[in-house]
């Protein structure tokens, strides 16, 4: 696998359509059970309510057929194919010949109905073998199902062709398709479609039970339900046969004739059972897959998930581009991609059993898709956020360097050529004076007096952008000169253990000159206190705390939201208590 792609053909797994799209509307839906209740509800109603027509099992064939019914709708609710319930409900509506042949009693319509009401067996087969996909997947399963189907029809033309009279009194017409009066061949036919039905029962259960026990932990989960059902099914359906060959007590009989009756149902309740079974498995596959074996790293992250979903401790995630390749018998191994059939993000390695259950592959598929998807765009944004932060900490650092060499060439050349300056014309006016030139000399005086205070409004100008104090002793002398310079009362306490970085150092700098030049202008403190000390946990705190009126609101104020991006431009964290009328607190927390 030098491509990093898996040997054999990979199922592809696309996410599934919403459930009922492409479907009927729901109304007519509903529409169509209704319609198909009231058919079944008819033909008791006029086979077997009527006085004198049949002995009394219409109530447990209409509790079972109307079950089924609402199987039915729950199936088209829940299976992503509306075809379960349509076989459903065609086995219903067929069912109920048998119940309207019983009110008929001439003409040419009761045999007809006679032959068709064994027709809709072949439904039950087809529900059993397509359980839990909805389709068959297996040609072994179709042709099963056509060779049922081929001999219902044959079994109900030749029954059509040989039943003499109306099944519930021999001295009625005779049926007017019978080509045989005899009715002992119509006895032995009945006898022997009992046997033959009986042997196709045992085939398809002897089939799925089969396929359960091959099936994985996961698809055990679901599937057991319709071997039961079908194996409990069967094992009703002969005892029924054994009742009908006669010997057997009255009430028994018309026990197992109503327990027969009512059999209908359990196949399509176990499909709809097994559906309700498999949606809340795709619903735990997507809360373990999100959230299980978050604390491993790299590509095996969800592999621990991925087998507790699917029940199935061999599968596996095989991801492009690794050297992970099938080295175990592939015989009974099935692999299926995640996401586009061209470019997968993962293959998921399981038991090809899990093929029947293709609504929980896709949902551990859909729930991959999206886990490695936000992984991908997560580590995208952290690191676009690191990059930003790199980013905004080269700023900084730039900002501070511009200021140094501001403040180097304010301080070592124009400040220096006005000290010249002024030393010459201190000279000049000296000068002047000596020669009695007194006007001029006082104009010199006064032009030095301009210019000293410019020397010190420069000074101050290069203090502002980075002291000279700081950069030569550091933030105790530094923070201490701010607090003199205060003109509230401010207690000043730096402990530090070392002297912190530059850009540390110049950033709590300007942090407490800001914090101290607010509580000037706005706060109406009568004094202040500056703490810098080093954090326990690490790195420097520092508290700026004033007894003001309070209520500084950083969303109010580009003051202290400029603060707020410096100090987290170099990773630290500033907190701001200020409740009116109790003064303001500003703690900043500094990395080392």
């Amino acid at each position: 696998m030098a491509d990093g792609r898996p040997h054999g053909r990979a199922t592809s797994l696309p996410i599934p359509a919403p459930a009922g799209r492409g479907r009927l509307p729901w109304p007519l839906r509903l529409g169509i059970l209704l319609a198909a209740a009231l058919v079944c509800v008819l033909s008791v109603v006029f086979g077997v309510v009527q006085p004198g027509v049949a002995d009394g099992n219409g109530l447990p064939w209409l509790v079972g057929h109307l079950a089924a019914l609402v199987a039915a709708g729950l199936i088209w609710w829940l299976a992503p194919t509306a075809t379960p319930g349509w076989v459903i409900v065609g086995y219903a509506l067929a069912e109920t010949a048998y119940m309207w042949a019983y009110g008929v009693d001439a003409g040419w319509l009761w045999p007809l109905l006679m032959s068709i009401s064994v027709l809709p067996g072949v439904a039950l087969v087809w529900l059993a073998l397509a359980f839990p996909a909805g389709r068959l997947r297996r040609g072994f399963d179709r042709r099963l199902v056509i060779t049922a189907s081929v001999y219902l029809v044959t079994y109900a033309i030749v029954t059509l062709l040989v039943t003499p009279n109306h099944v519930l009194d021999a001295s009625h017409e005779r049926s007017r398709y019978a080509v045989l009066a005899a009715g002992d061949v119509a006895d032995v036919l009945g006898r022997v479609h009992a046997g033959v039905m009986g042997a196709f029962a045992v085939v398809v259960a002897g089939v799925v039970l089969l396929r359960w026990a091959r099936s994985s932990g996961a698809a055990r989960q679901v599937a057991f339900i319709m071997p039961v059902a079908f194996v409990l099914w069967l094992v009703i359906g002969v005892a029924w046969s054994l009742v009908r060959l006669g010997g057997w007590p009255e009430h028994l009989r018309l026990f197992v004739e109503d327990l027969n009756a009512f059999s209908v149902v359990l196949v399509p309740a176990a499909y709809a059972t097994g559906l309700i079974r498999m949606r809340t498995i795709r619903a735990r596959a997507v809360d373990l897959v999100q959230t299980g074996q978050l604390s491993e790293t790299g590509h095996d992250r969800w592999d621990g998930a991925v087998k507790t979903v699917l029940g199935d401790r061999t599968a596996r995630l095989v991801w492009p581009g690794s050297q992970r390749t099938t080295d175990r018998d592939p015989r009974g191994r099935a692999m299926s991609s995640v996401g586009d059939a061209d470019a997968p993000l993962v293959y998921i390695e399981h038991d090809a059993a899990l093929l029947d259950n293709p609504q929980l592959l896709r949902s551990v598929s859909a729930s991959l898709r999206i886990m490695i998807d936000n992984e991908r765009l997560t580590a995208e944004l952290r690191h676009s956020l690191r990059e930003v932060s790199r980013s905004r900490l080269r700023i900084v650092q730039a900002a501070d360097e511009a200021r140094r060499r501001a403040e180097r060439d304010l301080h070592d050349g124009s400040q220096q050529q006005l000290f010249s300056v002024a030393l010459r014309l201190r000279m000049a006016s000296d000068a002047a004076r000596a020669d009695g030139q007194l006007a001029l000399a006082d104009g010199l005086e006064t032009t030095i007096d301009q210019l000293a205070s410019a020397i010190k409004e420069l000074r101050e100008l290069a203090r502002g952008l980075h002291p000279a104090l700081l950069a030569e002793g550091g933030l105790v002398p530094a923070i201490a000169e701010l607090g003199r310079r205060c003109t509230v009362v401010t207690r000043v306490t730096v402990e530090l253990r070392e002297r912190p970085g530059q850009l540390i150092e110049a950033t709590v700098y300007y942090v407490v000159s800001e914090c101290l030049a607010n509580v000037t202008k706005y706060s109406g403190a009568s004094s202040c206190e500056v703490v810098v000390s080093d954090d326990p946990d690490g790195g420097l705190r520092v508290v700026v705390a004033d007894d003001g009126v309070g209520g500084a609101d950083p969303a109010r104020g580009s003051g202290l939201r400029g603060l707020a991006d410096r100090v987290d431009a170099v990773g630290g964290t500033m907190r701001v208590e200020s409740p009116v009328g109790a003064g303001t607190v500003v703690s900043i927390h500094l990395p080392g």
